[in-house]
């Protein structure tokens, strides 16, 4: 009886230790995801940003003078921002916007992008 009731405690055991590594593991997942989305949206604000200065500026004084070097830097909750215009001359003139968003988490770092091209309209 003593060697089933030892039995039935390291089960027990195992189950248990099996949980809490689950447990873990899900909130690890959880904080991540919760990174990447506040990171996904800070990119987005950023193309928005550079966007609405598109509509704003008209065409060419945007094509000829605007930098997205102004998104560029830290943000709240350890995020940072680049943002890179990248005018593209022919027919129709183009310009390559990219957002890259950086963070660090458990030790490792991670990026969110977003990259769309503006043409005039």
């Amino acid at each position: 009886m003593l060697v089933e009731v030892l039995l039935a405690i390291a089960v027990a055991a195992l189950v248990l230790v099996g949980l809490a590594q689950l447990s873990t593991r899900s909130l690890t997942t959880s904080n991540f995801s919760r990174s990447k989305s506040q990171a996904d949206v800070y990119a987005q604000e950023a193309v928005e940003v550079i966007r609405n200065e598109r509509n704003a500026r008209g065409w060419s004084d945007f094509f000829t003078n605007y930098s997205c070097d102004t998104l560029d830097g830290a943000l709240t909750g350890g995020f940072t921002r680049n943002a890179t215009c990248t005018k593209v001359t022919g027919s129709p003139e183009t310009v390559a916007v990219t957002v890259i968003v950086t963070w660090a988490e458990a030790g490792k770092a991670f990026t969110a992008r977003q990259e769309t091209n503006l043409n005039q309209y």
